[in-house]
């Protein structure tokens, strides 16, 4: 019985961890970075969402690589973070965002 109950608890588990958040890494496009002091703009803008782990912002290539906790935020909230700051962010198409 005891192994039974082991069995019962383990499936109980599985079937819930989707349930469970997990980070998430996205790209956003933000082309009105043109100077070297706009990533640290949008990279504060973003952080400051609740939920967001880090943000990377590049002035060269003008994008934003965000890892954020999807049980927080999400992706939209994070681009209105950086498109009220004066950034528009739009979140680009990636196979690798998980």
């Amino acid at each position: 019985m005891k192994l039974h109950t082991s069995v019962l608890a383990l499936i109980g588990f599985m079937v819930a961890a989707p349930v469970f958040a997990a980070e998430q890494t996205v790209t956003f496009s933000v082309p009105g970075m043109t100077c070297a002091s706009c990533p640290f703009i949008v990279e504060s803008a973003m952080s400051g969402v609740d939920g967001v782990v880090t943000v990377s912002a590049d002035a060269d290539t003008r994008t934003a690589l965000v890892i954020f906790d999807d049980a927080i935020t999400n992706a939209e909230d994070i681009a209105f973070a950086s498109t009220s700051a004066g950034y528009e962010a739009e979140l680009l198409p990636n196979d690798s965002n998980s």
